[in-house]
């Protein structure tokens, strides 16, 4: 891969990416890619490297094998002499990373910082905005998620999906090219799923560009416009939520959507 990609469109793409633990191979020969201002939503069993996927694209997780490239940057691997990927480029990371945000299951937010101080953390130390300038956008953005009210508050005395809320106003003030959620609200009690559910669904109204594994698949057919269902660590299907939710040619996904319907 070179160091730009012909195709600016995409705002992260993947091309035969390989994860391995040890004897495990989670990842076997992943290609996709998210083009700008689209949403796309990985489903799959557990245990299917959904989520695994999600922080290789992040670069939480380094792949053994494959390219990466993020905003049209191919990310520059060190390689050893079988061609595993064995390093990185530090200041290329951190350059990258502040384009891609990732909210979690869990939210990992600090308890020792007020919601606004969790909100402005990243902004101040990767992206290295002043605190006026931070707290600026940090506002902006509770105020976008619903919790401007919340700014001096901690987290311990937050409900989950306020907290989870928390966790997106945070992504979302790094300002990032995309977003990845990894099954945002499956730490969640069920009458707090749909106040998170609103938050990203007004964000892919907006255009933001999304990369989402769920287990909500009602959600992902409203508001995907491509679908991806992982198995045993293979792209089994993909295509647009109609397509795959209703004429999947594969029969372990039409058993899958069948069964969490």
């Amino acid at each position: 891969m070179t160091d730009h990609i012909d195709n600016d469109n995409l705002a992260i793409e993947a091309r035969h990416l390989v994860k391995r633990y040890g004897d495990l191979t989670v990842l076997d020969d992943i290609s996709l890619g998210v083009a700008e201002g689209k949403v796309v939503s990985i489903i799959g069993s557990s245990g299917s490297g959904k989520s695994t996927l999600l922080r290789c694209m992040n670069l939480l997780e380094r792949p053994d094998r494959g390219e990466l490239a993020i905003a049209g940057e191919a990310i520059r691997f060190r390689h050893d002499a079988d061609g595993h990927n064995i390093g990185l480029d530090r200041r290329q990371l951190q350059r990258l990373r502040a384009r891609v945000s990732m909210v979690f299951q869990q939210f990992n937010l600090w308890p020792h910082l007020t919601v606004l101080g969790n909100v402005i953390e990243a902004p101040m130390r990767v992206r290295g905005l002043r605190r006026r300038e931070a707290v600026a956008i940090g506002e902006h953005y509770l105020d976008r998620v619903g919790l401007a009210d919340k700014r001096d508050q901690y987290p311990a005395y937050l409900s989950g999906g306020q907290q989870q809320r928390v966790a997106i106003a945070r992504a979302l003030a790094m300002e990032p090219r995309v977003l990845l959620f990894d099954e945002p609200t499956s730490a969640l009690d069920p009458e707090l799923v749909s106040e998170v559910l609103s938050v990203i669904r007004g964000l892919a109204e907006e255009g933001r560009t999304m990369l989402l594994v769920t287990h909500e698949m009602r959600f992902a057919r409203d508001v995907s416009h491509q679908v991806v269902f992982l198995h045993q660590g293979l792209i089994e299907e993909t295509g647009t939520p109609s397509e795959v939710f209703e004429n999947a040619a594969s029969e372990r996904c039409r058993q899958f959507v069948t069964s969490v319907a």
